[in-house]
């Protein structure tokens, strides 16, 4: 918070707040969120702004708001800001700061698995069992049964 301060507007004499912060990644993170939600021009409207994704109105109209949640909420730099139900927009309730591999986990068209009692997206399961993710795959398509698919041994060489 240090880094936002108020500054007295010459013309206006109304004080604004200033934050510094407009080449940090945090900054980054908000533009791109509002650009996503409301630039139709934006490459990921149509995932976002046309399905109907809003950027609430304290974080839509105040960058400050935004950075003090985010600091409150985990955020660093190595995290990316994530919707908790995709079905709605950014706003505090909804939003929360994940790696991109824990985001990559949390998508829709994941392949859960239930194997021994426990359900698993695809790529956890294979890394619990020491597969690679691809020999997964391909072992499942073939219709092989769980206990194969997650097996370590190497089907290809055995006869």
């Amino acid at each position: 918070m240090g880094l936002i301060h108020q500054v007295k507007d010459l013309k206006s004499g109304k004080f604004n707040k200033q934050h510094g912060l407009s080449k940090s990644r945090i900054y980054s993170t908000w533009l791109s969120m509002r650009e996503r939600c409301n630039n139709k021009n934006n490459k990921s409207y149509k995932n976002y702004g046309a399905k109907g994704i809003k950027v609430c109105d304290d974080w839509q109209n105040d960058f400050v708001k935004f950075y003090e949640f985010a600091l409150q909420n985990g955020y660093k730099d190595n995290l990316t800001i994530d919707r908790i139900d995709s079905k709605l927009g950014y706003y505090p309730e909804n939003c929360r700061f994940m790696t991109i591999s824990e985001q990559n986990r949390n998508y829709s068209r994941n392949h859960l698995i239930t194997y021994k009692g426990e359900t698993l997206c695809l790529s956890d399961m294979a890394d619990k069992y020491g597969v690679n993710r691809g020999t997964v795959l391909f072992r499942i398509k073939q219709g092989k049964p769980l206990d194969i698919v997650f097996s370590s041994k190497d089907f290809r060489r055995s006869k």
